[in-house]
């Protein structure tokens, strides 16, 4: 009979494993046990879904910034370097202040606030209730002040306008 022939009178393919055709051939053929139709890959979501959490790995589960703190990160950047610090003394500011955040240390730098007044040579515009001086031509800033963590009763955020980072 005929390949041809022999292939039109089969009702199906056969699915058994067949003789080997040579004497050095060791594996034998057959079809696979299930149809490749019918299979279904588990389905993962992409990670750049929109419905994905992008925080799932960043603080408090992991050291990466979350989305927050790279809000405040950005906008800390931008206060300190129009405050005429470099971009590298200005980073690493504002990265000991996301220490200082996660540690929930309640002190302040002079730069965060909205009373400094002035970039390089700085003065409180707060005096009273900072506690530093009565008049205004007291105020006069040392630049290690303005970059040291302390309290200070008339404290305002720049970012929030609030006691709170």
């Amino acid at each position: 009979m005929k390949w041809l022939k022999r292939l039109k009178a089969a009702s199906k393919a056969r699915t058994y494993a067949t003789k080997p055709t040579e004497p050095g051939f060791v594996g034998f053929v057959a079809c696979s046990d299930g149809a490749s139709e019918n299979f279904k890959a588990p389905r993962h979501p992409p990670a750049n879904e929109a419905t994905a959490d992008p925080d799932r790995w960043c603080w408090p589960h992991g050291p990466a910034m979350n989305t927050a703190e790279i809000d405040i990160f950005t906008a800390r950047l931008a206060r300190f370097t129009d405050k005429r610090l470099t971009l590298d003394d200005a980073e690493a500011l504002a990265d000991r202040l996301v220490t200082r955040d996660r540690e929930m240390d309640d002190r302040r730098i002079c730069m965060e606030c909205v009373h400094l007044q002035g970039a390089g040579r700085w003065r409180c515009s707060n005096t009273v209730m900072a506690g530093i001086g009565a008049h205004m031509a007291d105020t006069l800033l040392p630049g290690s002040l303005t970059h040291q963590l302390q309290r200070c009763a008339g404290f305002i955020n720049f970012y929030s306008q609030g006691n709170t980072p």
